[in-house]
């Protein structure tokens, strides 16, 4: 384009009107390419977070929309590549606004499951959601605490059946079947969070803090401590351990 301001300023073209097409043109060309350029980018790298915040940031659900490819309200749980938390109890995948552009703005997101025999979805919280959650096909032990002063809830849970856990309980599922067992987590937010309990308490809070929580620990032993904590999910109770001779 500045070739073609140039030309035009020399009066190459003494024709003001070729000039001001030639330059409309060229105007529309740059601009097909750089949009050409960004869809084969958004193809590319759909879960690029400058994309992702564009997205979050459309001020109505048709300008949403138009960001979208069709393929950004499909997300495939079983060959999941982003959100998947893997331990020796099995894996869990997430589907949430930070690898699943179709809940972005409306409110909702969802994790399933794969849990091993005996493998327990540890206990965790979710800081930005209430989770109602399904047993596909397992029979699982569920239990959740809410807050200082409330009665812990425990359930069992068969295939079928649904339990709720509130916003913010600290909750869990073990699978007590000595097969596999999946279950299927939805949530009332797009960005419900997760804090893993065991891991964050002995993993991200200070040493000296965690010590004077449990009585006067030293620094060693919580050190040691934090070496034994397992990582999502992980091989449950005892008793289902004993039971399925794992």
């Amino acid at each position: 384009m500045a070739l073609v301001e140039f030309l035009c300023y020399l009066t190459v073209f003494a024709d003001a009107a070729v000039c001001q097409r030639l330059l409309n043109s060229t105007a529309a060309n740059a601009t097909t390419t750089m949009m050409s350029t960004t869809t084969t980018a958004n193809l590319s790298n759909p879960l690029a977070p400058s994309r992702l915040e564009s997205i979050k940031n459309s001020n109505t659900e048709l300008r949403l929309l138009s960001k979208m490819n069709p393929s950004d309200f499909v997300f495939d749980f079983n060959n999941a590549t982003t959100g998947v938390s893997r331990g020796t109890g099995g894996r869990t995948v997430s589907a949430n606004a930070n690898n699943f552009p179709g809940v972005i703005g409306h409110g909702i997101a969802m994790t399933v499951g794969f849990l091993g025999p005996c493998g327990m979805n540890l206990p965790h919280t979710h800081p930005r959601a209430t989770e109602i959650n399904y047993s596909v096909d397992g029979h699982f032990q569920v239990g959740f605490y809410q807050e200082n002063g409330a009665a812990f809830i425990m359930n069992e849970l068969h295939s079928g059946q649904v339990a709720v856990f509130p916003k913010g309980a600290i909750h869990f599922e073990q699978n007590l079947n000595c097969q596999p067992a999946t279950f299927v987590a939805a949530f009332n937010h797009e960005d419900p969070g997760v804090l893993t309990i065991a891991n964050a308490f002995f993993g991200s809070i200070p040493a000296t803090v965690v010590g004077a929580s449990l009585g006067g620990l030293n620094i060693s032993t919580i050190e040691d401590i934090r070496m034994q904590v397992a990582e999502n999910p992980a091989v449950g109770i005892a008793e289902c351990r004993r039971r399925c001779n794992l």
